[in-house]
């Protein structure tokens, strides 16, 4: 009988030491759990103060809801977290971009692009912003969700990257382009007569391989400075569209005439050899002009420019260049 007392006492004894055990452990693993949830907390805050710092705009969508928005992306069009809540995200899309911006992000989450998509969303204020944007996907809680960016293409730091050309601070190609359709437009509308001049420098190669592209690069920015001062109204422009090409937009063209006067200034301005500092380096600076009249020699952009680059290989078979010819003529 005292035999079987010690041995209840015994197993007594081993049962409290293993719910001891088990207590410990119970203790270790909550201390570890308070530990790691503490970690994920602070590691969710730091991530979030890293995306609010973030100058482009950042949200996240899980079932056609924001549930996440930094504050570059609020800021772009002044709206609330409180008004984007229960908000269609394609809600602040203009209307006639919507479906671009749906199936620009279908394709770049099915990886058939992996490029952005441009847009315009309407402000708090319902005005007009410009937009650059990408998505991809990820998952949260074990559902799919999307997180995407904006750029706000209003800001004019970045409209000068995407419509100037970074050597010489002209207008690109592609702000040429939007230029000319709206002169175009406006001509139209008038009605009056618009100019497209086509300009190449002669033997620009030569002096690459003669001095470098150094010299090239300074010699190209001189003349864009001579450019403009030729070309002073407000209403016209001067591009550079690549290489050593520039193109010049007239409008409120009366006659042909008033292009010549202003091609003569052009060549009075390069009569004289370009002084290079510090190099120093004098090179004569000769230029083909070719020239293309609205509606004379087309009636959109593409022709136009093609026109007044045919016009300019015409100059540049001639023996010395340096000269203008108009188009058809």
């Amino acid at each position: 009988m005292g035999s079987g007392r010690e041995q209840l006492i015994s197993k007594n004894e081993e049962l409290e030491k293993i719910i001891k055990k088990v207590v410990n452990e119970n203790k270790k693993l909550k201390i570890q759990f308070d530990s790691n949830s503490k970690l994920i907390k602070e590691l969710n805050e730091f991530i979030k103060i890293l995306l609010n710092l973030s100058p482009f705009g950042i949200y996240i969508i899980q079932d056609k809801k924001f549930i996440f928005t930094n504050k570059a992306f609020l800021d772009i069009g002044n709206w609330s977290q409180k008004k984007l809540k229960d908000l269609d995200p394609l809600g602040l899309v203009l209307e006639e971009d919507r479906e671009h911006v749906r199936k620009s992000s279908i394709a770049i989450l099915k990886g058939e692009t992996k490029s952005f998509y441009m847009f315009r969303a309407i402000t708090d204020s319902e005005s007009i912003k410009w937009i650059m944007g990408s998505v991809a996907e990820v998952n949260m809680n074990g559902k799919s969700a999307v997180v995407g960016n904006f750029v706000d293409l209003t800001e004019e730091r970045i409209l000068q990257l995407a419509y100037n050309d970074t050597l010489t601070g002209l207008p690109n190609r592609k702000l040429m382009f939007d230029r000319l359709g709206q002169a175009i437009v406006s001509s139209i509308r008038r009605p009056q007569k618009l100019a497209v001049l086509f300009l190449d420098l002669d033997s620009f190669k030569e002096v690459n391989d003669t001095f470098g592209h150094k010299v090239g690069d300074k010699l190209l920015i001189e003349v864009a400075n001579g450019l403009k001062e030729v070309v002073q109204r407000g209403n016209d422009t001067v591009a550079r569209i690549g290489g050593d090409e520039f193109v010049i937009l007239l409008t409120d063209v009366s006659d042909n005439n008033n292009v010549e006067i202003l091609i003569g200034k052009i060549f009075e301005k390069f009569s004289k050899p370009v002084s290079l500092e510090p190099f120093p380096l004098e090179i004569k600076v000769n230029i083909s002009i070719g020239v293309s009249i609205f509606p004379d020699h087309g009636e959109d952009s593409d022709t136009l420019i093609s026109n007044a680059d045919t016009a300019m290989y015409v100059v540049k078979k001639k023996v010395g260049k340096n000269d203008f010819h108009f188009f058809g003529t």
